[in-house]
């Protein structure tokens, strides 16, 4: 959808963000009519969804009426000027209720927030909330003890996966313009498959992940520091796990990360690097390879059939395509399994050493899976070896090769509490599910998320734009192209 005249033909919560912010730039509305059209919508869908367990509604019609006096005055506004966004509670978020869904943190306000987070608001976009994730982001579908589950506005028997699935829910319901959540293993690509909705995975270390929790631990004092800011440390997890926006279009996705990116001093894995543009890539240059998955674990036929369906409108857009698989990428879930199952969550069991008892059931058993004790270093080294090597052919394949079409996952959305998944008579665990998605975060690659069709069910389906690391520009420049002919 174009922002102006396309945009006015739809109410003001099924705009895209662009177009948000372009009305409000424009003086066609206001900032706090933007905010309170989608605080009605929180009223009649939250109820029921669960999508946003802390609202800051006060706070919001503050900014949302300081944008507009500034308009008013002559100032020039933010580039997201009143757009409304929600923040998974995994993200620290200045003088607001952050718990990462764990009872431990129930009260929890730190003093300070993620830097993406600071930047969103200093481009204007207003902070409408936190939404619910599983604890500590630990599994696949969105509930916790603190705050219960949260349902896709879908249908009422279907999840909108995790662990940004709060965010999700919140953007596919109406009741926010984008989310920020986070991705490791495939937790803003997983609910935007799910829901229908758009996800930038980018290029890990392009936005600094300052403020993620839990923080990491410090000798000289406890694991929860008030005043000063904090980043994510070099685990395996913090080089690897991205702050990432969900959206409801692919066009929203190139902005969100422009206000976001760049080093801000405190966390050492930030990069800084030259954006690009998707309006500078030619989508008829670039040669395509697609691939029914990654090789390890099935994909549900249906769900295949929607990348190559994607893979023939890239063909008739000019692009050149071939199906195959980069070699190296069946090994890469495996390898990115045994190297997060060795590191454990040591961070975790810092923070809730005594209180075991208050944990979630699931969160309990990921956080003492493993017997905390370092790996063997010969074993470590093996793996990060294997790693390197795969690496490094994979990134040979897509020398030739820039833009690879994967599956998300395994299924389509499914029902909350499910543990198993049947593709093909095999059972997958939830990991395998998204065996997709673990293997690009071993790449290090920048992977957008598009709908690219309906399962059988009529459930979405979205397909994962894989690009070569930095170049994330060229995968939501192809996502765009996609959900432009999807439509």
């Amino acid at each position: 959808m174009a922002t102006g005249e396309a945009s006015a033909r739809l109410p003001v919560t099924a705009w895209s963000a662009l177009a948000i912010a372009d009305q409000v730039r424009r003086g066609t509305i206001t900032a706090a009519e933007v905010l309170e059209a989608h605080l009605e919508q929180v009223r009649s869908r939250n109820p029921a969804l669960n999508a946003i367990v802390t609202l800051t509604e006060e706070e919001a019609r503050e900014q949302a009426a300081g944008i507009d006096a500034s308009i008013a005055a002559g100032a020039v506004p933010g580039p997201l000027a009143g757009v409304p966004f929600t923040v998974k509670d995994l993200i620290a978020t200045r003088g607001v209720r952050s718990t990462a869904g764990s009872l431990i943190l129930r009260d929890h306000v730190p003093a300070w927030g993620a830097t993406a987070v600071e930047r969103l608001r200093a481009a204007d976009a207003v902070l409408l909330g936190k939404a619910n994730c599983p604890e500590f982001g630990l599994a696949v579908h969105t509930s916790n003890r603190l705050f219960g589950e949260t349902l896709s506005p879908l249908g009422p028997g279907l999840s909108p996966a995790g662990s940004s699935g709060g965010d999700a829910s919140a953007v596919a319901a109406g009741m926010a313009a984008f989310g920020i959540g986070t991705d490791y293993g495939g937790s803003v690509r997983v609910p935007a498959h799910c829901t229908g909705l758009a996800a930038l995975r980018p290029t890990p270390g392009l936005i600094p992940g300052t403020g993620q929790l839990p923080f990491p631990p410090n000798p000289s004092r406890p694991p929860w520091p008030g005043a000063e800011p904090v980043g994510p440390g070099t685990s395996l997890q913090a080089r690897l796990q991205s702050i990432a926006p969900i959206a409801r279009r692919v066009h929203d996705l190139w902005p969100l990360l422009q206000a976001m990116a760049g080093p801000d001093g405190i966390d050492s894995n930030a990069v800084p690097a030259t954006l690009g543009h998707p309006d500078r890539v030619s989508v008829a240059g670039l040669a395509v390879a697609w691939c029914a998955g990654d090789g390890s674990f099935p994909v549900r036929a249906d769900l295949v059939q929607a990348v190559e369906s994607a893979a023939d409108v890239l063909a008739g857009l000019g692009a050149t395509v071939i199906a195959r698989r980069p070699p190296g990428l069946d090994r890469a879930e495996q390898v990115y399994a045994a190297l997060r199952g060795i590191e454990g969550l040591p961070q975790h069991r810092a923070l809730v050493a005594g209180r075991e008892a208050e944990l979630t059931g699931y969160a309990r058993e990921l956080i003492y899976a493993e017997p905390g004790r370092p790996a063997e270093p010969a074993t470590l080294r093996e793996l990060t070896a294997a790693a390197d090597d795969l690496r490094a052919e994979v990134a040979a394949f897509m020398l030739q090769w820039p833009i690879l079409l994967m599956p998300v996952a395994s299924v389509p959305a499914f029902p909350p509490g499910t543990a198993e998944f049947r593709v093909d008579g095999h059972v997958l665990t939830a990991p395998q599910m998204e065996s997709c998605c673990r293997a690009v975060t071993l790449l290090g690659a920048p992977a957008t998320v598009v709908r690219c069709g309906s399962s059988r069910e009529g459930l979405p389906v979205g397909v994962q734009v894989v690009g070569r690391p930095f170049h994330d520009a060229e995968t939501v420049a192809v996502a765009a192209a996609l959900e432009g002919h999807v439509e």
